[in-house]
């Protein structure tokens, strides 16, 4: 979830014979996507395996058995078991988004700090929508090769999502922080309900953190906004150290929101697992990457989120390179709304605000990477224009213009991104692993743009069809 600051300068593939369509027994409807109750055990034979792991890539064969991987690479097909011939294709883990927030739509009905629609589209009423029908946004997740995601702040709803995804093969997997404590008094919220708890003193961010924890949530995540240039470091270091400190009690990760050098650094002596943004005001310097290295961070450079905001000021929406057909028709409603919004005045500076930011996270991912400190890739999709499922692919192509060869750009979308989930039995395809693959047209480690050439999205053992996913 980005800040906006207004002072600122600116179907289903049968395996057993490749048929596409809904078999018997599945129906697509409403945005969601029943599947058979029984899964036949296959053999996924003659791919080539990108598998997540140090491993090179090797021609090989995938066993799949009651929704898991029982072999990868040379493995004997049992006698009996139904076999797919996927010669010529390649197949890689699921992505995982490590940066999502189903508690926003994609646009700025639910970003009424970002541009103020709420007398066409009262904020509460969005609000509701998102709780109700969150799987519209988990087939477009699907549908582009994303079957993991991990909301890193919202209402307290979110955290229901979790158990219901996990048993849906039409969803993808999902982890949630739930509310995000902040240490900015932010008013987006809805009455009797909080996606921000301002961390105003040591007792309410102790108290806030505790609720989250209660919870059973999958993190901690304070938004660290620094205001001003003579910040009052002390009562910002004490809020940040006392969430560290309950989410320490807790045993559960502390995430922070920190886009700056100076907080970035903050976060990192108090113990930040994740940094979920890019630090985009100043190049990183050697004592973050040595703060970094020594807590073992991950890193999430969310590079593309701000070009959304930027389309949103210059009222303009561009789907350039945006499979749009896996986005929900509301979503491609509202989006197509953005060039007809009131006329916003932009001073002379908004084009160089922009592209010096992102310069500069681009060249500290680069960092980063350099200095062997784990990325994981996320979209911060629900942002403004930011869409759900479908931003992936800018997101990946943004990692590797930044220089991350393309292997590194997939494992920070597979098995990193799944350690920042908390989760150790998705991410690569190996053995015992929930069998979560997608089968590509095209080789990802010659250019990963080919993540685009999706045919098939496996999600726990189910198959679909990439083109029965997409909404039409």
């Amino acid at each position: 979830m980005i800040r906006f600051a207004a002072r600122s300068a600116v179907g289903v593939l049968v395996l057993a014979g490749c048929i596409r369509g809904t078999p018997p027994g599945a129906t697509i409807e409403q945005g969601r996507a029943a599947t058979p109750r029984h899964q036949q055990p296959v053999a996924l034979v003659g791919a080539t395996l990108i598998d997540g792991t140090a491993r090179p890539p090797r021609t090989g064969t995938v066993l799949i058995d009651a929704g898991r991987i029982a072999c990868a690479g040379e493995c004997p097909v049992p006698s009996g078991m139904r076999v797919v011939d996927v010669t010529g294709r390649y197949l890689i883990p699921g992505l995982v988004d490590a940066h999502v927030h189903y508690s926003q739509t994609g646009w700025v009905d639910a970003r009424p700090d970002a541009e103020d629609v709420r007398a066409r589209f009262p904020y509460e009423r969005t609000i509701a929508s998102l709780e109700a029908d969150p799987a519209r946004f988990y087939r477009s997740y699907l549908c582009s090769g994303v079957t993991a995601t991990f909301d890193v702040g919202g209402y307290p709803w979110t955290w229901n999502l979790r158990e219901p995804a996990e048993r849906d093969p039409s969803a993808p997997h999902v982890a949630a922080a739930g509310p995000l404590l902040s240490t900015v008094d932010h008013w987006v919220n809805v009455p009797g309900s909080r996606q921000f708890i301002h961390a105003a003193g040591d007792s309410a961010t102790r108290t806030g953190a505790r609720m989250i924890a209660q919870h059973a949530s999958d993190a901690v995540k304070i938004w660290y906004v620094v205001e001003g240039s003579a910040p009052d470091t002390l009562a910002l270091k004490a809020a940040v150290r006392a969430a560290a400190d309950e989410a320490r009690r807790a045993r559960i990760p502390l995430i922070v929101h920190a886009t700056g050098l100076w907080a970035a650094k903050d976060a990192l002596r108090a113990g930040a697992s994740q940094l979920v943004h890019s630090v985009d005001d100043t190049l990183v310097d050697d004592e973050f990457l040595r703060l970094a290295r020594a807590a073992g961070t991950i890193y999430t450079p969310t590079l593309t989120v701000m070009d959304g905001y930027r389309q949103l000021f210059e009222r303009r929406f561009d789907s350039t390179g945006l499979p749009l057909a896996c986005v929900d028709p509301a979503t491609r409603a509202r989006v197509a709304l953005t060039d007809s919004l009131p006329v916003r005045t932009l001073g002379p500076g908004f084009a160089a605000y922009f592209e010096r930011h992102r310069q500069t996270a681009r060249e500290n991912l680069r960092r980063v990477h350099t200095a062997g400190i784990p990325v994981a890739m996320g979209t911060d999709a629900g942002n403004p224009l930011t869409l759900h499922g479908a931003s992936v692919f800018r997101e990946l192509e943004a990692m590797a213009e930044a220089g991350l060869p393309p292997a590194a750009v997939l494992t920070s979308a597979s098995a990193i991104a799944a350690r920042a989930m908390g989760r150790d039995d998705i991410g690569t395809l190996e053995r015992g692993k929930i069998a979560d693959i997608v089968v590509l047209s095209r080789n990802p480690l010659e250019d990963i743009a080919n993540v685009r050439s999706i045919v098939q999205v496996v999600r726990a053992g189910t198959v679909w069809d990439r083109e029965a996913l997409e909404y039409r």
